[in-house]
């Protein structure tokens, strides 16, 4: 009866030791995979990067250069390319140190922290470019309105009765044209870090799950 006894104890203990054991596995899942999508997180967003700036080298050449002192954004576009390119690179150190962070993590909570900063860092990041851009499409319509020898000619016409297209008219079309262009580049960065995000916050809720049941 000793013998038996002392069994069910032991099989008590297992049983006990169980959910533990289950919930540390779990961990080690959630955080693993949490690493690997912060990863290619940081990974697209060098990819990005490598692709405006190859873009940009590639598009200017002596024409498009001559072009844009034309329209007097030469100096601007300059100060703006450089600009964005700054603040990128600041954005691609901030996922680095957000991947690092989330590798060494050994916390549920702390791991929790972290996917909420990651999420934030990169919403931060897609409402930047979509600012930049909305703020670049806007100047280089102004430059162009008021510059460009083919615009000025089309609103020449358009006052002297022979034209269709008005001022207000070319406002608007600049408008929807801008409008059509975030749209587009929204749902780029939709289905880009949309699906990196979504799993994050998946993540997220699993692990709260664990942490409320401790």
């Amino acid at each position: 009866m000793d013998e038996l006894e002392l069994l069910k104890k032991d099989w008590k203990k297992q049983e006990a030791s169980l959910p533990h054991i289950k919930a540390e596995m779990l961990y080690g899942m959630i955080h693993k995979r949490s690493s690997s999508l912060t990863k290619w997180i940081l990974i697209i967003a060098i990819l990005e990067f490598i692709f405006w700036v190859g873009l940009n080298v590639i598009t200017s050449t002596k024409d498009s250069i001559e072009n844009l002192k034309s329209l007097h954004f030469y100096k601007i576009n300059i100060a703006l390319t450089i600009t964005n390119f700054a603040i990128i690179l600041f954005f691609i150190y901030r996922f680095y140190k957000n991947y690092k962070v989330i590798q060494t993590t050994d916390s549920t909570r702390r791991l929790m922290q972290k996917i909420l900063k990651v999420r934030r860092t990169v919403n931060y990041y897609v409402i930047y470019n979509l600012s930049f851009l909305f703020t670049s499409a806007i100047m280089v319509m102004t430059a162009m309105y008021f510059y460009d020898p083919k615009v000025k000619k089309l609103l020449e016409i358009s006052e002297n009765g022979q034209g269709s297209i008005t001022s207000w008219g070319l406002v608007l079309l600049s408008a929807g044209f801008i409008i059509i262009l975030l749209v587009v580049f929204w749902l780029f960065y939709k289905l880009l870090y949309g699906i990196l995000l979504t799993r994050l916050r998946r993540n997220y809720k699993e692990l709260n799950k664990l942490e409320l049941n401790d």
